[in-house]
């Protein structure tokens, strides 16, 4: 059994090595907090690696997530601002990620309260991606329950020289990139990174958006490997936010057949169509790897400064934020396996003045439409004061073809949350209103505070049954805090808390290589989102149940051409929901929760040639939903909308053309629908392209 052992995985290694998109996706460090084989991690985790990424336009994290199992992901405008869901996790969110854990090099980016930003990302860098999937917050805290991603970059250590992106496309689409890293003295590196990405999506009206940022990699490497790399980034992000169609009974309005029919999309039909997010931020991070024999110690610091524009429906949000962290993590290799330690501490400061639309047209009493985006009077100062505090430890114990990780952590968070209130928009009446008034919460001064104290265990077995296949098993916590905006607006939400029961296989043998997971959620008082005449407000259900199928797999027909893809099944329901429609609370009680379709699926074909040509061609197609809590009504989803690259390299040159949605369907993003009966349909782009040519230096 051993000879033979030995020489299956030689096999397996070689079949491998055939395939770069496998050989990316064997290790990981995010899922355990150190280095480990994908085949003994006992979790599910999805690597997207070199390959994919570089046949992708890049203009945001969704042409590197779609297609993968368990995620739901999807770009409104090609801008950074993508709805990302990972089982679940994030369905709340009406803008930026909640739920999920979002790290930039290891390093934790979502803020204390829940919230990640993605405009401060710099796409162009990304050398890979790896997707956790499932509660997590046993390692990197509250806040992490739908599962964690690891966005990681280009390093100065490993890629000497440089090299120019230059890209345009249709809807005057443009994406440049420079990188440069070079030694600077005896192991002193350093990498240097400037890139724009626009559109003007003129397939559509305010939908333009465009980001400039800079990036600047100082690190040192010791005599020994030890590592100290410091990033420094700034970011001018302008996007604008065109709002969705509309199709209600009355006034009678249809625009989104209107679309179907014409092909041309209307400005939407809600008051606000100057909608949008302005962003200016600088970000640093300094992370040190140091070894003292058995023992490693990571600690890391990092700060965040925000400021942001944000005309939103009802009000314009002018917010400047500071954020610092601190996380140290020890692991000791010890005869019995590993133990990792450490603590983190968070803080994030946000002061924000609220404003009027300026400029507005007004029918009877009501705003029918906003004429620009410019701040009118003020209407409320506030000042958002989140701090979070955890200490982890996890014991992996090994032998011969078993590993056990037993994990637990303890999370504090305090939020803080005071201002002073002059007036606000009324959605009953469609206008502002002055204090003090009734209908008005929070008049003049007002303060809240909250605190959550969280403990999430964790256990997970891992067992190699074949060299090449391992079965998984592992019960996972996870917990999530509401927002600061969502306690600013109900300061009663609970803390949701999630247990998720998994087991998997995962294979690779060969050119053959096969992950499947089977879960069950148990969520108590998830935060919902209620949509009520167009107002978005968050409470709490009693219980979600969310159980589910996922399954990625590919095969290396012949050396340089792979077929694979993914499927995903989601059952999501809830036990035990109330939700008010006008005065009263109906039970929602068995209903789906929206948004999520059942049935999910990618397929994809990648070939590369020795002469230099590559081709890449990917399909997806999202099942139906339900719009609503209620289950009222489904849309039907979307099948097979395709992408295709084609590319050629020869030396130091290479240049692709990028489609998507090659078969130019008309589908939407998101379908919502509110208490009220109004649907909102927001509108997925066209068929576009992208022309890049790169040149390595």
């Amino acid at each position: 059994m051993g000879k033979k052992g030995s020489v299956l995985a030689l096999l397996a290694l070689c079949g491998v090595a055939l395939s770069k998109e496998l050989e990316l996706e064997q290790i990981s460090v995010t899922a355990t907090r150190t280095e480990r084989k994908l085949q003994d991690t006992p979790a599910s985790v999805t690597v997207i690696g070199k390959e994919k990424i570089e046949q992708r336009p890049m203009l945001n994290l969704f042409d590197a997530l779609q297609g993968t199992a368990g995620v739901n992901v999807g770009s409104r405008n090609q801008g950074y601002d993508v709805r990302l869901i990972i089982r679940g996790g994030g369905l709340k969110a009406p803008y930026g990620v909640r739920e999920i854990m979002v790290l930039l090099n290891g390093v934790p980016i979502t803020d204390p309260d829940s919230l990640t930003r993605l405009d401060f990302v710099d796409t162009s860098l990304i050398e890979r991606v790896e997707v956790v999937k499932g509660p997590n917050s046993t390692l990197w805290g509250v806040n992490a329950s739908g599962g964690v991603i690891n966005v990681i970059t280009k390093s100065p250590f490993e890629r000497k020289g440089g090299l120019i992106k230059l890209g345009f496309g249709d809807y005057e689409t443009q994406n440049h990139h420079f990188y440069y890293s070079t030694p600077l003295g005896k192991n002193f590196y350093i990498g240097f990174s400037a890139s724009r990405r626009q559109t003007d999506n003129s397939w559509r009206e305010w939908n333009t958006f465009q980001t400039n940022q800079i990036v600047l990699q100082p690190s040192y490497m010791f005599e020994n490997g030890d590592t100290w790399e410091n990033y420094l980034s700034y970011t001018k992000a302008d996007l604008k936010l065109p709002g969705s169609l509309v199709v209600r009974p009355f006034p009678p309005l249809d625009q989104w057949s209107e679309f179907l029919r014409t092909g041309k999309v209307p400005r939407t039909g809600d008051p606000w169509k100057h909608m949008g997010r302005y962003s200016e931020i600088f970000f640093f991070s300094s992370k040190l790897t140091k070894s003292f024999g058995n023992l490693e110690l990571i600690p890391l610091f990092y700060t965040n400064h925000w400021q942001h524009y944000h005309p939103v429906t009802g009000r314009i949000n002018d917010a400047d934020t500071w954020i610092f962290g601190t996380d140290v993590q020890a692991n000791y290799k010890h005869s019995l396996g590993v133990l990792t330690a450490g603590f983190t501490v968070r803080y994030d400061q946000q002061r924000t003045k609220y404003y009027k639309y300026r400029d507005v047209q007004i029918a009877g009493s009501r705003i029918v439409s906003t004429l620009s985006d410019r701040a009118g009077d003020l209407l409320e100062r506030q000042t958002q004061k989140t701090l979070l505090a955890g200490v982890f430890v996890q014991q992996s114990f090994q032998r011969n073809k078993w590993i056990i990780d037993l994990g637990v952590r303890v999370d504090q968070v305090k939020f803080d949350i005071s201002g002073y209130k002059w007036g606000d928009y009324d959605f009953s009446t469609g206008n502002y209103r002055s204090c003090p008034n009734p209908a008005i919460e929070n008049c003049f001064n007002y303060s809240k505070e909250r605190t959550y104290n969280i403990v999430s265990p964790r256990v997970g077995v891992s067992y190699r049954l074949l060299p090449e296949v391992s079965l998984y098993g592992t019960v996972g916590t996870g917990a999530n805090t509401p927002t600061s905006g969502e306690l600013a607006s109900n300061p009663n939400l609970k803390l949701t808390k999630v247990i998720n029961y998994e087991t998997g296989i995962k294979a690779n043998y060969r050119r053959f290589s096969l992950e499947t997971a089977v879960y069950k959620m148990d969520v108590k008082d998830e935060v919902v989102r209620v949509i009520e005449t167009g107002q978005t407000r968050f409470i709490n259900a009693g219980k979600t149940e969310k159980k589910g199928f996922e399954l990625t797999t590919s095969y290396q027909i012949l050396e340089g051409l792979t077929f694979g893809g993914s499927y995903t099944y989601s059952d999501y329901k809830f036990k035990k929901f109330f939700e008010r429609v006008g005065t009263t609370n109906v039970a929602r009680d068995g209903n789906r929760l929206p948004y999520i379709p059942i049935h999910q699926y990618s397929l994809f074909l990648s070939y590369s040639h020795p002469s230099g040509f590559r081709v890449r061609v990917q399909t997806d197609s999202w099942g139906e939903y339900y719009m609503d809590n209620a289950n009222s009504e489904k849309y039907e989803g979307y099948e097979f909308i395709t992408s295709v690259t084609l590319g050629y390299q020869r030396k130091n040159f290479d240049v692709s053309l990028m489609v998507d949605n090659l078969f130019n369907k008309k589908y939407a993003v998101e379908v919502t629908k509110d208490t009220q009966g109004v649907k909102r349909y927001t509108p997925a782009p066209p068929r576009n392209f992208l022309v890049r040519l790169t040149y390595n230096f």
